[in-house]
């Protein structure tokens, strides 16, 4: 069985995170993580759940067990198909274009899966390091996830983050705010640029659930690209069309008999970078 200071520094570091980083979130020393990981010493036994939901992850997998599970993308992409959200066969999207697949965010509808959503926008904030002070949610959907994730990363990682929903509800923007905006799939980015030319107070990033990496009609760039020129804010998805590929190729998901669909429509309509 692997050594679980293996592990533990196979986590860390999918997250670009350091040791010290590391032993500040756990309150111990970073001499201390440093021996974990050179098998000099064990974490605590108590210390041992507190890491497993450190990286959102199972006690057999903290112990080595199932690794091939510790990619939290592909722990995303197979959560949105056990609930239907993520759904193969032939869809007309408001392009006109026709799409294999379709993120049905509308299924989210409990509050088990929007705990769980909101777990994978921490996660997401985590692995890109964002430090903002105020999450902003500006639709009916994104309510919630802004709530669930900012509940996460205080529980999780003690981090306090104020929010802003609608502008109406939370705390007041103000100068000086550093703003992460949740959102949910990004298409075309036409609502996120409108968002942001309503928003009279500094973004510096954007959380989506999935980013389908598509140019427009009178651009080669993704929507995604377009968007970090025009406003200089960075977009941050916690999977891709090119990660929803990859899980269908490596079998995290089924679907398979959709995948040169997938390709051709990547090769078709997909925007540069």
């Amino acid at each position: 069985m692997k050594h679980i200071g293996d592990t533990i520094r196979t986590l860390r570091k999918n997250k670009n995170m350091t040791q010290e980083e590391l032993a500040e979130i756990l309150q111990v020393s970073s001499q201390s993580v440093s021996k974990w990981e050179n098998h000099l010493s064990v974490p605590d036994v108590a210390m041992l759940p507190i890491i497993a939901r450190l990286f959102g992850i199972t006690m057999d997998e903290l112990f080595g067990y199932r690794l091939d599970a510790l990619n939290y993308k592909e722990r995303f992409i197979r959560f949105m198909a056990d609930n239907g959200v993520l759904r193969f066969g032939e869809f007309t999207l408001q392009s006109g274009r026709i799409s294999p697949y379709y993120i049905d965010t509308a299924r989210y509808q409990s509050a088990s899966q929007i705990a769980k959503l909101g777990n994978f926008y921490a996660e997401c904030m985590r692995e890109h390091m964002i430090r903002s002070n105020l999450l902003v949610g500006n639709g009916a959907g994104e309510i919630p996830i802004v709530i669930s994730t900012g509940m996460t990363l205080f529980e999780r990682y003690g981090m306090d983050i104020h929010y802003s929903l609608e502008q109406t509800v939370g705390k007041r923007m103000e100068n000086g705010d550093d703003i992460t905006i949740i959102k949910d799939t990004l298409t075309s980015g036409s609502t996120l640029k409108r968002n942001l030319r309503e928003l009279q107070a500094k973004v510096s990033h954007v959380i989506v659930s999935v980013d389908r990496m598509e140019r427009g009609n009178h651009t080669t760039m993704t929507a995604s690209a377009e968007i970090e020129r025009e406003f200089g804010v960075k977009i941050h998805a916690i999977v891709t069309i090119d990660d929803i590929i990859l899980a269908l190729e490596n079998g995290v998901i089924g679907g398979d008999a959709y995948l040169e669909k997938m390709r051709a429509y990547k090769r078709c309509y997909g925007g540069i970078v």
